[in-house]
């Protein structure tokens, strides 16, 4: 007879409001207590079959509506009601709803006195003090309230269970990102311990050949410059990139804050490619890349800058060609390069997941992504974004299938 549903404390739905069980219970109310009326001639009521009591019936049912928000007020009123015209639906409503609150003993106890006392004295002219009529009158009053009490404490118990999975859940995801955060933290650590180490060997040992007379000369000043100036820039990378991963957070762990790669930074990094892989580089652009999200631009950076590693390490000394070409259906971008000299790369390790990553960065941006070898032991590289760089709305089913490449090219 009452709104069983579990609620959390604090919970909008626990506060006080109709809902329409409580409309059905009162309609319901309302239709006994009329057939009562008209069929219940030997039913026991001080005021007899009267307008007042017709009146009283009406009210009681109605009354229901509020027994939510004052449910106290109510069983008093139900039951000067009961008592006057003989309401027993009415009441019994009102007992259920006070079992559904109550939680201590004695005023679980008060409440059954109470009831049972309503009840005897609204059918003392019609029952005759028999044992009949003592069980009639207290399975009426003491049944709805022990039902009430025991649905009250399903409810309690019920939300207590959600509370307790509430707080299990919330302790699974804290373990889960302490866990996370000390695995970054032991990466940050074991990067820096190795790559960086190394990194800042290069750095000094060649920031030293540029006191050995030998290193002067002009064919190989400018290689030893170019040498220490990427290793610094790969420090500052391997540097920044170590403040995401580190999870300390100590003042001097953070990584310094610097502008990401756009499409601007394009002609300096094919310059800068020109010079480490002694290569020639055609570095062709159609249309306005500067202008395009941010995103956009940082992927069209990055497939330039991967492509081009790749022909360096691949394919030293041979010929590339760079296009991007902003269009009406997105921007395209494609790297070739010939093969090799002599078909022998630099000899450089390979991890393998270069391509991969960029496919992925690609996909993520709703774009279209391949790469291949060509005739005559080349490579191209192709991909085309979406002007606004769009995620992909539905994943592929299959997934995004990692580009193809040949062995001993295309891999980074």
């Amino acid at each position: 007879m009452g709104d069983l549903r579990p609620r959390l404390p604090g919970d909008a739905a626990d506060e006080p409001r109709l809902t329409w069980f409580d409309f059905v219970v009162t309609a319901v109310a309302l239709i006994v207590g009329q057939v009562d009326e008209l069929v219940g001639a030997s039913a026991p009521r001080l005021l007899g079959h009267t307008v007042p009591a017709e009146l009283l019936t009406i009210a009681a049912g109605l009354s229901l509506l509020a027994r939510r928000r004052w449910p106290l007020l109510t069983t008093l009123f139900v039951a000067a009601c009961h008592l006057l015209a003989f309401t027993p639906f009415a009441f019994a409503v009102m007992m259920y709803t006070m079992g559904v609150i109550t939680r201590l003993w004695w005023q679980l106890g008060v409440l059954a006195v109470f009831g049972v006392g309503v009840q005897a004295l609204s059918a003392a002219e019609g029952l005759a003090p028999d044992v009949r009529a003592w069980a009639y009158t207290l399975s009426f009053a003491l049944g709805p309230l022990l039902l009430g009490y025991a649905a009250g404490v399903r409810q309690d118990l019920v939300v207590s269970l959600r509370a307790r999975a509430g707080d299990l859940e919330r302790e699974r995801d804290m373990m889960a990102e302490t866990a996370r955060r000390a695995e970054r933290a032991r990466i940050a650590r074991e990067m820096h311990d190795v790559v960086a180490h190394r990194v800042s060997n290069m750095v000094v040992t060649a920031t030293a050949l540029q006191n050995v007379p030998e290193a002067q000369a002009p064919s190989v000043r400018p290689e030893v410059d170019r040498i220490r100036d990427e290793g610094r820039e790969a420090l500052t990378e391997l540097r920044a990139l170590l403040g995401l991963l580190n999870a300390r957070g100590a003042p001097g762990d953070k990584a310094p804050l610097a502008p990401q790669p756009t499409a601007r930074d394009l002609p300096a990094l094919v310059e800068r490619m020109r010079g480490v892989g002694r290569m020639p580089v055609e570095f062709d652009v159609t249309g306005f890349p500067e202008l395009l999200a941010d995103r956009t631009q940082r992927a069209v950076y990055r497939l330039v800058q991967e492509s081009l590693t790749n022909a360096v390490k691949h394919a030293p000394g041979a010929p590339v060609r760079v296009a991007v070409r902003c269009a009406v259906d997105g921007v395209h971008v494609t790297v070739e390069n010939d093969g090799a000299p002599g078909g022998r790369g630099a000899g450089l390790p390979s991890s393998g997941h270069g391509l991969i990553g960029l496919s992925e960065r690609v996909d993520l941006l709703g774009g279209e992504f391949a790469a291949q070898p060509l005739p005559g032991g080349g490579f191209r590289v192709s991909a085309v974004i979406p002007p606004a760089g769009r995620p992909r709305a539905v994943p592929p089913a299959d997934g995004v299938a990692p580009p193809q490449v040949t062995a001993g090219e295309g891999s980074s």
